[in-house]
């Protein structure tokens, strides 16, 4: 699969799953002011993908990341861990 397929099959499931809480785009609805829903814009791929695969194998317990990581397979883990890192963020000065 490539590179643009994983992506698309990352934000597909971004959309279908994650988006409730992560916003499709990576932006928390609690915009980034809560620990148990962080900000996933631009987050390094495989930190995403070991966490998610600790949700699945609760090595991390969290209620609902558990069980959402349970619905997941290891692709939809990879995919939707590139879709999240590719986003790109614009950092602009204040004049």
């Amino acid at each position: 699969m490539q590179a643009s397929e994983e992506i698309n099959r990352g934000r597909e499931i971004a959309e279908n799953i994650c988006s409730v809480c992560h916003g499709v785009n990576g932006q928390a609805n609690t915009a980034g002011n809560s620990v148990l829903v962080p900000h996933l814009t631009a987050q390094n791929e495989q930190y995403l993908i070991e966490k998610l695969k600790h949700y699945k194998d609760k090595t991390l317990e969290h209620h609902q990341m558990s069980l959402i990581a349970d619905m997941l397979t290891l692709e939809d883990i990879k995919n939707v861990s590139k879709w999240y890192s590719s986003i790109k963020v614009t950092v602009q000065e204040i004049e």
